[in-house]
């Protein structure tokens, strides 16, 4: 049973809430609730909780604060977001939190989220990370969008958001770049630099850049540029068979 703590400052949002988890009680319960950033602080120095429903517009300190702090002292915590605000997704996705929730949450929707934490939580969560991925969930406004590996031009990592580039679009993804690395097809996704993974069948042109790197340059609408380290230029050039 995980234990679950909702912060939110309006009362009728904590009981609509608490009446969406109700169904699932054998996985989950609401043991605690918050009404300001100093309560919930303090319930969770007072309580081990597994889980925390956390609003983004709170008094006194933004729930991405929080989170932030959250994280800092209780790493293994799961944090969902719950806003009526879309623009605040990509600051979650930086903390690595379980699912970021649009108000009026949905039953259909709560659903996935319970999922998410409960797959987080299973012995065989670990063992399922090395499975290779066909798909990468990313999000937009809120909604999740599954990107087939085949689609992926590139992967970036910018001020600690992990973006999937596609011909057209990027998403962000709750997937770290070693993650990516471990999953993706080795023959097909080469971990470039340290920010960047591409797609090798991808890449429209090998081009030499400075002190010994490279940058390819992508098929995608926009003509992307990925940086090749000095320590993967080999890999690249053995790929293509560049002298």
């Amino acid at each position: 049973m995980l234990k679950a703590l909702i912060v939110e400052d309006e009362y009728p949002a904590r009981q609509e809430l608490r009446y969406l988890l109700e169904p699932y009680h054998e996985v989950i319960e609401v043991i605690g609730e918050a009404q300001t950033a100093k309560e919930a602080l303090s319930l969770i120095q007072a309580l081990d909780y597994d889980v925390v429903f956390l609003d983004v517009q709170m008094p006194g300190m933004s729930g991405v604060e929080i989170a932030r702090l959250l994280k800092e002292d209780h790493p293994h915590l799961k944090i969902v977001f719950v806003s009526a605000h879309e623009q605040y997704a990509v600051d979650a996705f930086a903390i690595q939190v379980i699912d970021y929730l649009l108000k009026p949450v949905s039953s259909e929707r709560i659903a996935e989220t319970i999922r998410r934490i409960t797959q987080a939580e299973s012995p065989d969560h670990a063992k399922s990370a090395i499975e290779p991925l066909t798909w990468v969930p990313c999000e937009l406004n809120g909604h999740t969008i599954p990107v087939n590996v085949h689609d992926i031009m590139f992967i970036m990592a910018e001020h600690e958001i992990i973006y999937i580039y596609t011909h057209h679009d990027r998403y962000p993804t709750r997937f770290t770049l070693q993650e990516l690395q471990e999953r993706l097809p080795p023959e097909t996704f080469l971990r470039t630099h340290r920010s960047f993974i591409a797609n090798m069948h991808q890449v429209k042109e090998i081009m030499p850049y400075f002190n010994g790197t490279y940058l390819l340059k992508m098929k995608d609408k926009q003509g992307s540029e990925v940086v090749v380290s000095r320590s993967n230029v080999k890999k690249v050039k053995e790929l293509f068979n560049i002298n």
